[in-house]
């Protein structure tokens, strides 16, 4: 069976139809655009889509996937490919990028001419050459690599890959940020076709994620809390405190507190800005689900969201105990009335000495531990257990740039990680 194929005419200018016969090849293989545009799956697709077109002059297919299992949508992402083509063909710019390692010579030749021009050093250009020299050595690159090939995915295997090798996390910073200008720059002189290809600078977290790594709870840490919180709260301990109904309660509240915010991963501020009217407790999946509304004026950017966490057994525990669940009350209520702000708050210092005491952290200074920790460790243990950190970032409300920098040290899926890029972008 004969299939039509775009052809670019680049004298004239225009795009013709081929004919080719590609029996075998694809899966599912549909034209579109007059037959100038075949788009397809394969065996190794893993069911997404992909379009190819034949340029004239070159002897192979322009060819990219179009990142969607979904028809209708592979469809029209198609034929926006085939007209994003032929305007690109009639402003003279190449299809095709050329190798990495070609690029590469034609950047340096470029920072020459700006030492020349007294725009940087001659030291500085030979730490350039050392930084963007270094990308050559990673193992899967060649002297084949084209720089269209050469995405986000490469940049963090390739910084992993770095630290394997010993440098330090400055070194990769260094290289990381040549690297990124080599990128912007090649985009500029239409070496490549892709203009969010790595500008947004590629932050390496080394030190700043370690830090937050010592700033939360560790699973046995977390685990020993909430066991000792149960004793902490217990009626014989506050028999044996001989405390009053009020400062019994308080217990309770910062009890809930902290599970609370180790679940929904929402900020202090949220957290005690948070009314009854806000949150609906409701089961799905043998788990006891809480959907939450954060008005803007509690948020820390200004802005409502709505989002489904784990931990509405807690609310529901909170409400059963509490003398304040009207609608307009706020969850985080003291017993007399007084909604837990200002210095109603300070008691919570005191409570969180308690809790670390209690289970035994000495260095709680030192690793600057402090109630925020909840938010924290609720958001490595999703990221870790593989989270989506589009969804996650939504759910916390912040960006996906500071989930991925932030909370990098924890075990982050490559795969998630690349998604979450390129929904950014």
């Amino acid at each position: 069976m004969e299939q039509a194929i775009l052809k670019v005419d680049f004298v004239n200018k225009k795009l013709i139809p081929n004919q080719q016969n590609n029996s075998g090849f694809y899966k599912n293989k549909h034209t579109l655009c007059d037959g100038e545009v075949t788009i397809f799956t394969t065996s190794n697709s893993g069911g997404n889509w992909q379009m190819r077109m034949r340029v004239e002059g070159h002897r192979k297919y322009h060819q990219k996937s179009l990142r969607t299992k979904n028809f209708e949508t592979a469809k029209e992402r198609a034929k926006i490919e085939h007209a994003v083509a032929f305007v690109k063909m009639t402003e003279g710019k190449s299809l095709f990028s050329p190798t990495l390692y070609k690029a590469i010579e034609l950047y340096l030749e470029h920072r020459a001419k700006d030492v020349l021009a007294k725009r940087i050093t001659e030291g500085r250009l030979s730490t350039i050459k050392t930084h963007i020299k270094s990308l050559t050595k990673y193992p899967t690159i060649n002297s084949e690599h084209r720089l269209d090939t050469f995405g986000k995915k490469t940049i963090y295997d390739y910084q992993q890959f770095r630290l394997g090798k010993g440098a330090s996390n400055q070194t990769i910073r260094n290289e990381l940020s040549t690297i990124n200008h080599f990128c912007k720059w090649a985009y500029d002189e239409g070496l490549h076709n892709t203009e969010k290809f790595l500008h947004p600078t590629i932050k390496i977290v080394g030190t700043e994620a370690e830090a937050m790594r010592r700033k939360t709870f560790t699973d046995e840490e977390y685990a020993n809390i909430c066991k000792w919180l149960r004793s902490y709260c217990s009626a014989k301990q506050i028999k044996a405190d001989k405390l009053a109904e009020d400062k019994a309660f308080e217990r309770q509240l910062f009890r809930h507190l902290f599970l609370i915010q180790a679940n929904t991963m929402m900020r202090s501020g949220e957290l005690f800005g948070l009314k009854w009217k806000n949150v609906k407790v409701y089961e799905n999946d043998d788990y006891k689900w809480a959907e939450i509304i954060v008005e803007g004026e509690t948020s820390k950017v200004r802005k409502d969201r709505v989002f489904i966490a784990r931990g509405g057994e807690y609310f529901e525990r909170l409400k059963q105990i509490s003398k304040h669940t009207k609608g307009d009350d706020f969850v985080f209520t003291l017993n007399n009335g007084s909604h837990w702000h200002g210095k109603n708050r300070r008691a919570l210092t005191t409570h969180f000495g308690n809790v670390l005491v209690g289970v035994g952290i000495t260095d709680a200074k030192q690793r600057k531990l402090e109630l925020y920790s909840c938010r924290h460790y609720g958001i490595s243990k999703r990221v870790n257990n593989g989270a989506n950190i589009v969804q996650l970032a939504k759910d916390c409300g912040t960006g996906v740039e500071h989930i991925t920098k932030t909370y990098y040290h924890s075990n982050l899926r490559n795969s998630e990680r690349n998604m979450a890029i390129m929904y950014e972008e």
